[in-house]
């Protein structure tokens, strides 16, 4: 369940970054999203303000998956709790953070993300010890 933990924490510091990231390069991602050919210009505004309350998601997500590392890593508890929250949470925000007009590197960050998270479930609920 180690590994469990660790990729928990991976998440969560993937996480941290991309808000980091977001906060820092908010003006190319404004950019971004003035330049989308998919988006109309009556919805820009309304996408930027879902993107700058999507960060502060993945600034609370970091902080839910560093808990979920310490219950599964440590404690071996939580494993159902991880696979919901990956299933349910952290997996659309990801998602939305991939598919959403942003800043230059910001997709990749979200889809590492998402690939630490899945894997994380799949060997909490595959990788556990015999009762």
């Amino acid at each position: 369940m180690a590994v469990t933990g660790a990729l928990c924490a991976a998440a969560a510091l993937l996480a941290v970054v991309r808000g980091v990231w977001y906060r820092l390069t908010r003006d190319a991602t404004k950019t971004a999203i003035e330049q989308a050919p998919q988006i109309t210009d009556h919805a820009r505004a309304g996408v930027l303000r879902t993107q700058d309350l999507l960060n502060w998601g993945w600034f609370a997500v970091a902080v839910l998956l560093v808990v979920l590392a310490v219950l599964v890593g440590l404690a071996s508890f939580g494993t159902w709790l991880l696979f919901g929250v990956s299933a349910l949470v952290c997996v659309p925000l990801g998602v939305a953070g991939w598919r959403f007009p942003a800043a230059e590197g910001l997709d990749a960050v979200a889809l590492a993300f998402i690939g630490c998270v899945v894997v994380a479930s799949a060997v909490a609920l595959l990788w556990r010890r015999p009762v």
